[in-house]
């Protein structure tokens, strides 16, 4: 798996532009999405300015968190869009953030960095999703967290 998501993010083959907006948030820290099997996966590629701690060069602690939050965002957006029958006119259901409990692990070396999420619920009004990143090894998650949004109506 991890291989073809590399091979995915070396020939620039990504995804996911119609559940992301082009943000500007999301265009400044260069953060892409591909589709491998079944999972979304967010990618951060490394940018010299990423850096928070320049003696042992690792990652500044909220860019991994925004790497982690923008994943799960995607990933409850997506299952929202799913179960689109079960929630009404899915065009008036968006989903803010209600809380974050972020587990830092390992810092974040000078490499790029990659989140997969899982949503553990998904009701009417609240959902909680599980959000891991790692570097280049899967088993080696740098930060987790488990975000707990609210599904509003427009």
């Amino acid at each position: 798996m991890i291989d073809s998501i590399s091979v995915k993010h070396s020939s620039k083959k990504y995804l996911l532009k119609k559940f992301i907006p082009d943000n500007p948030f999301i265009r400044t820290l260069g953060i892409r999405f591909v589709e491998e099997n079944g999972s979304y996966i967010s990618i951060l590629p490394f940018k010299p300015e990423l850096i928070g701690n320049t003696e042992i060069k690792a990652l500044h602690g909220g860019v991994t968190l925004s790497l982690l939050e923008v994943t799960a965002l995607l990933q409850i957006q997506i299952e929202i869009k799913k179960g689109k029958r079960t929630f009404g006119n899915l065009n008036n259901l968006t989903p803010s953030i209600v809380d974050i409990n972020v587990d830092y692990l390992r810092p974040g070396n000078a490499h790029d960095t990659f989140a997969i999420a899982k949503v553990n619920r998904l009701g009417r009004r609240f959902g909680s999703v599980y959000v891991a990143a790692w570097q280049k090894d899967y088993k080696k998650t740098v930060a987790q967290a488990t975000v707990r949004f609210q599904i509003l109506k427009k």
